[in-house]
């Protein structure tokens, strides 16, 4: 007969892992975090159990999946781990459970997430996960001098996303690429689906004449944002920025003389220009910085019409002298159009008074580049040339009188916004830039790159991490483009994805020429960290963390490159020869 062990009751096995295992008080683990703790954190509670919020830079692995999934999690066994759940009990004994996997190094957190956070310190807590999708916590009216009430309004800051089997919050650092609405902003869009919706200009009822009352106040708005005069200047909506730029080459096209572009211009910033006449390029250095001496002699050699620059750089961030640039371009009987996209949620633009030499003649900007939804954006420029160009797409809308053989087309901004306009998209768009000039955009800039220079300082610091674009920072805007000695670009960034969610993009950014200046023959490309309005210092650490296990080799997928998308598997590390396909740009 075999003896069997004595039976045990779950509070005796919970207080033999607690003798047995280390068990950190929250104010001893925050101090270890403090002092630079390099180590696992999990949250071992069930999925429905995270509503309340978690420890942050926690990993979700609930208790059932822990000894299957931990070993992709880290596979480093000398690498620290502390657990922790609600009150500290599973914490015990999945502690247990990894010193018997021999992790070396497992400490539990006493008393949970309750003891955590009646001790005071910071909870992170989110407002949407990947099976409940638009699920969004009722967070109060967001308080706009209030840095956490603003990134509480955000639900992308609060989202969770799976990770084989675990979940992690997301860290979204890829605001260059696009921006998420606020709930605040995403309520007034949808509060005008629902009770406000009506088509504009076309009917006298009472809900046509509100919805036009309310569009017609975008105008104002959007011309505000960037100091304009509706006197002079109008604004016209657009769907984005590349439709924006175009619209821009449209009135142009018909005069005389050629257009300059820059070296670090978007696509959609030089190629419209490219098929309506000659365009002419001003060079970069190989920082990435205009070369305004270049700029001069283009001007001065040539009948140039337009001056087309970016007002911050899609691969760098940096910042040209816009007044800089208009007073040249003034000086030599050219205007200067500005594609803000980059720019406008980052920076205070002015285009100024006409009689300044220093004023911007053309702003093209995108609502979901400032954290409004797709499909909304605008052009701000002279009225006077916009009106001396045909519409730029003719149709509904556009015109005064048809005839069977002439037509009479209106003033602008109706002249070029032909068929219904995206009028939802048009007043979220105008309600976040209400919302940025509260918040106020000095302290949106001293926010951000505050957070920059915490990015860059961590980063720096790591040996194989090459950091590109001009080290004057007060001369860029939050954008990060870096690369790791030794991992693709693309391998870097799904890693950082699928491992860290890390929200990042890689590739050449739609600023090809750019990037081949920039990074030189030997990267196709690179990966872009973009630092928002919600962000905060803990995502930065947590970038700053991630980078350096990858360029330490310390990551635990398989990834492969099939059909120029890349695949993840996450039960097992063999990345070391991973496929090499078609590019994503």
């Amino acid at each position: 007969m075999t003896d069997h062990p004595a039976a045990k009751s779950y509070d005796e096995l919970v207080a033999e892992a607690r003798a047995e295992i280390e068990e950190l008080s929250p104010d001893a683990f925050a101090d270890r975090r403090a002092s630079g703790w390099d180590g696992v954190l999990l949250d071992v509670r069930e999925r429905e159990e995270l509503a309340a919020g978690t420890i942050p830079n926690s990993i979700h692995l609930p208790r059932g999946l822990l000894e299957r999934e931990v070993q992709f999690i880290c596979p480093d066994r000398d690498r620290p781990i502390c657990v922790h759940c609600e009150a500290g009990n599973r914490a015990a004994l999945a502690a247990i459970a990894l010193r018997r996997m021999g992790y070396r190094h497992v400490a539990s957190l006493a008393g949970g997430i309750d003891a955590w956070s009646g001790a005071g310190h910071p909870v992170e807590r989110f407002a949407a996960t990947r099976d409940r999708p638009g699920v969004a916590r009722d967070v109060g009216p967001l308080d706009p001098a209030d840095w956490e009430s603003i990134r509480a309004d955000f639900p992308i800051a609060g989202c969770r996303v799976d990770q084989g089997g675990t979940s992690r919050t997301l860290a979204y650092l890829d605001h260059a690429a696009t921006t998420h609405p606020p709930a605040t902003i995403l309520r007034i869009h949808t509060e005008f689906l629902e009770n406000e919706y009506a088509n504009v200009h076309r009917a006298g009822y009472a809900l046509a004449r509100s919805a036009t009352l309310r569009f017609e106040r975008c105008y104002e708005i959007c011309a505000e944002f960037v100091g304009g005069n509706l006197d002079r200047d109008c604004v016209v909506f657009t769907p984005n920025t590349t439709a924006g730029c175009d619209l821009v080459a449209h009135v142009m096209a018909e005069r005389e003389g050629a257009v300059v572009v820059t070296g670090m211009e978007h696509h959609s910033n030089d190629l419209p220009h490219r098929r309506r006449g000659e365009v002419l390029r001003a060079e970069i250095d190989a920082m990435g910085r205009l070369d305004y001496d270049h700029v001069e002699s283009l001007l001065t050699s040539t009948r140039v019409k337009l001056l087309a620059v970016t007002g911050a750089a899609n691969l760098t961030g940096w910042t040209p002298d816009l007044d800089r640039l208009a007073r040249m371009a003034h000086a030599h009987g050219a205007l200067i159009c500005v594609d803000a996209a980059q720019l406008l949620a980052h920076k205070r633009l002015d285009v100024r008074p006409s009689e300044d030499e220093g004023h911007i003649d053309f702003v093209v900007a995108a609502g979901h580049k400032m954290y409004a939804p797709f499909g909304a954006g605008f052009v701000y420029g002279p009225r006077a040339v916009l009106d001396a160009a045909p519409p730029w797409i003719p149709g509904g809308g556009t015109a005064s009188d048809v005839g069977d053989e002439d037509v009479v087309f209106m003033p602008s901004p109706d002249r070029h916004q032909g068929g219904t306009p995206n009028v939802a998209g048009i007043v979220a768009l105008a309600a976040m830039a209400e919302l940025l000039m509260r918040i106020g955009m000095d302290r949106v800039r001293e926010h951000e790159m505050a957070l920059l220079r915490r990015a860059i300082d961590g980063l720096s610091a790591i040996e194989g991490v090459t950091l590109y674009g001009p080290p004057e920072l007060e001369n860029r805007v939050a954008i990060l483009p870096f690369n790791i000695e030794g991992v693709e670009d693309m391998l870097a960034a799904a890693i950082l994805g699928e491992e860290g969610a890390i929200a990042v993009r890689n590739g050449r950014f739609c600023a090809h020429p750019h990037a081949r200046r920039i990074l030189g023959p030997e990267r196709p490309g690179a990966v872009r960290a973009s630092i928002g309005l919600f962000n905060d210092e803990r995502e930065m650490d947590r970038l700053v963390e991630m980078v350096g296990r990858i360029a330490k080799g310390r990551w635990s997928g398989n990834y492969e490159v099939r059909e120029g998308q890349m695949s993840a598997q996450l039960g097992g590390r063999c990345a070391d020869k991973w496929m090499q396909g078609t590019r994503a740009e």
